[in-house]
C-alpha cells in the first residue's frame, strides 16, 4: 500500500484504550506473580522477575535474556510501536510494515504463560509438589491478546488487504496434517522421578489438565492457541488448497486461515518446552516423549510452509 490511509476518531480512540489497558496489564504483571510453587513443605511465588532471577543465577544466561527480551521487553516495544501509529492517526507503508512486524513477533511474549502451562500440569495431582495459579497469569494473557487485537483493528480499519493466496502443495499439508496428529495426540513428556506419581502428558491431556484442576486461564489458552488455533489453520489450508483446485475463490478462506494463523503458537510451546527441559530439572525429572519429536517435525514443516506461501506470494 503506497498512499498513507487515515485511521478514523473511533479506532484510534478504542485502540488507545485498549493499549492503556494492555500497558497497566503488563506493569501490574512485573509486580505480581503467576503462581505459588510448591516444593516439600515449604511455597514460593512464581513471576517474571524471579524466573529470571533463577535463571541468571543458575548460569542459564541465553534462558533469562530470552525471558526478558520476549516477556518484559517487547510488549512494551509492541505497545509503543502501536500507540505511536495511533497517535499518528495514519498508517502508510511504514506502518503497515510495523504492525506486521508487531504481528509476527507478538505471540513470543505468550513464553512464559506456557512454562507456567507446563509446571501447573506437570504438579496437579503430586503430593511433593504443586502449583497453584495467581492473578498474574490472567492479566498477562489479557495485556498480550489486547495489543494483538488493537494491530489487527488498525490494519483492518486502515483496509489493509492480505495478499492474494499462493497455491499450497498437497504433500506439505499431508506431512503437516501427520506431524500435527502427532504433536497433540503423542506424549511430550513424562515425569521420570521416583518421588514422584510417573504421567504422561500431550498437548490435549495438557490442555484438559489445566481444565479440570480450575486453572481457566491457562487452559483456555492451551486449548485456544495450542489446539484449536493449530487445527483450525490446517483445515483450512486444506479447504484453501481444494478450492484452488476446483478453480473455486479463494479470497474468503485466505482471510479466515491467515487470521487464524495469528493465533497458532506450538512454536511458542517448543521454546517454552525447550527452556523447561533445560530449567526445570530442578523441580522434577522428566523425560522427552515421542509427541515432543513430532512438535519438532510440526515446527520444522509448518517453517517450510510459511516460507513458501511467502515464496510463492511474491510471485502471484
Amino acid at each position: 500500500m503506497d498512499a498513507e490511509v487515515s485511521l478514523d476518531r473511533r479506532t484510534r480512540l478504542l485502540g488507545g484504550a485498549m493499549l492503556s489497558v494492555s500497558f497497566a496489564c503488563n506493569v501490574a504483571v512485573l509486580l505480581l506473580p503467576f503462581m505459588e510453587l510448591r516444593k516439600g513443605l515449604g511455597t514460593e511465588p512464581y513471576s517474571l522477575v524471579r524466573s529470571v532471577r533463577m535463571m541468571w543465577g543458575s548460569g542459564l544466561y541465553v534462558l533469562a535474556v530470552l525471558v526478558v527480551g520476549f516477556s518484559v521487553v517487547f510488549p512494551f516495544a509492541k505497545l509503543g510501536v502501536l500507540a505511536t501509529l495511533c497517535g499518528r492517526g495514519r498508517l502508510g507503508p511504514r506502518g503497515h510494515a510495523a504492525i506486521g512486524w508487531v504481528e509476527r513477533l507478538g505471540k513470543w511474549s505468550m513464553l512464559d504463560v506456557f512454562l507456567v502451562c507446563l509446571i501447573l500440569t506437570l504438579t496437579s495431582g503430586q503430593l511433593l509438589v504443586g502449583a497453584k495459579p495467581l492473578a498474574g497469569i490472567p492479566l498477562f494473557v489479557a495485556a498480550i491478546m489486547l495489543s494483538i487485537v488493537t494491530g489487527n483493528l488498525l490494519a483492518a480499519r486502515a483496509g489493509a488487504e492480505p495478499p492474494q493466496a499462493p497455491r499450497l502443495g498437497g504433500w506439505w499439508l499431508a506431512l503437516a496434517g501427520l506431524a500435527l496428529g502427532g504433536t497433540l495426540a503423542l506424549p511430550f513428556l513424562r515425569i521420570h522421578d521416583w518421588l514422584l506419581a510417573d504421567r504422561a502428558y500431550s498437548i490435549l491431556s495438557l490442555a484438559a489438565t489445566l481444565l479440570s484442576t480450575g486453572a481457566w486461564t491457562a487452559g483456555a489458552v492451551a486449548t485456544l492457541f495450542l489446539v484449536l488455533a493449530p487445527v483450525a489453520t490446517w483445515v483450512l489450508e486444506l479447504e484453501l488448497w481444494r478450492r484452488q483446485r476446483h478453480g473455486v475463490d479463494t479470497g474468503r478462506t485466505w482471510r479466515r486461515l491467515l487470521a487464524w494463523r495469528r493465533w497458532s503458537m506450538l512454536d511458542v510451546f517448543g521454546l517454552a518446552l525447550a527452556v523447561f527441559l533445560v530449567e526445570g530439572d530442578q523441580l522434577m525429572h522428566t523425560e522427552v516423549r515421542w509427541g515432543a519429536l513430532f512438535l519438532v517435525a510440526m515446527i520444522a514443516v509448518r517453517w517450510a510452509l510459511d516460507a513458501m506461501l511467502v515464496r510463492e506470494s511474491h510471485q502471484v
